[in-house]
């Protein structure tokens, strides 16, 4: 987009929307880090996911 562009926003499709959105979003995201984020969420799901899968079984006590 060249120049700034206003729309009422439920005049939109959802698609487009998001292709607008995305559109503008892209030039920014450090690929980089948003690799190194998403690897870490998924580390932390399957810790959450460990942890929720031995919530109630007993466990002996240290």
């Amino acid at each position: 987009m060249e120049h700034p562009v206003q729309w009422e926003v439920e005049a939109l499709e959802p698609d487009e929307l998001q292709r607008l959105v995305l559109a503008a979003v892209d030039p920014y995201i450090d690929r980089d880090v948003l690799a190194h984020q998403i690897a870490r969420e998924d580390e932390q799901r399957r810790a959450l996911e460990r942890f929720a899968g031995r919530w109630g079984t007993r466990t002996e006590e240290p």
